[in-house]
């Protein structure tokens, strides 16, 4: 008889989901740096007698040749996978929830399906902060918000900050913190995290809060 109870099941079968989502995310940058790998290989080939004289002028002219060729693959594979144009960044010259001047940069998150819009997350070099969009009603209760993305995903980034500060890497003030807000009904209104620090975390934030969002409005229907 498993010892494994049927939400440890169930919660287990939402991480696997999750996993694969994030490695189709990690294959489409791999296949994106593989072609980028490919350009500079062909470009060197056509370059490959270069005479030490001009070295210096070549590699500035393979540099010219390179970005706008991977922006070009970059660009055609963006129209190809996302082609409403209100999912990609967009700058903002909104004010910042601290006190900032400068501008905020607003990403889109969105139901894979049907581009049904979630939030249109704002976020900078030190916080992020997802507002659901106005009567989408997500009740902080309903899973997987607390069981997956607030308990294992934002508390696990708080568990490994605390080690990092136990071990001097990082100082107290630095330490990942979150907040929701939600009303007297308990539906969230927005999530803000703030002390993100790295752009690995800030995707994996928006990616693990479109895929929870997605579960509940499931659950939801």
């Amino acid at each position: 008889m498993s010892s494994f109870s049927e939400d440890d099941i169930r919660r287990a079968a939402e991480v696997r989901e999750w996993l694969i989502k994030e490695v189709t995310n990690k294959k489409e940058e791999l296949d994106k740096l593989r072609n980028t790998l490919l350009i500079v290989d062909s470009l060197l080939k056509k370059t490959s007698f270069i005479t030490a004289s001009n070295l210096e002028s070549s590699a500035t002219n393979l540099k010219d040749k390179i970005v706008p060729e991977f922006q070009s693959i970059h660009e055609k594979e963006i129209s190809e996978t996302k082609p409403d144009s209100d999912s990609t960044t967009k700058i903002s010259s909104i004010d910042n929830a601290h006190g900032n001047n400068k501008g905020v940069e607003i990403r889109s998150l969105k139901r894979a399906k049907d581009n049904f819009l979630i939030s249109d997350a704002e976020y900078t070099s030190t916080y992020v902060k997802i507002p659901l969009v106005v009567d989408l009603n997500l009740n902080i209760n309903t899973p997987p918000f607390k069981s997956f993305f607030i308990d294992r995903i934002l508390e696990g980034m708080k568990t490994k900050d605390t080690e990092k500060i136990q071990k001097g890497e990082i100082n107290t003030s630095e330490i990942i913190d979150y907040k929701v807000e939600s009303d007297q009904n308990g539906n969230i209104k927005s999530i803000t995290v703030s002390n993100y620090r790295e752009k690995e975390r800030l995707n994996e934030i928006f990616n693990t809060a479109t895929w929870v969002f997605t579960r509940m409005l499931e659950k939801g229907n």
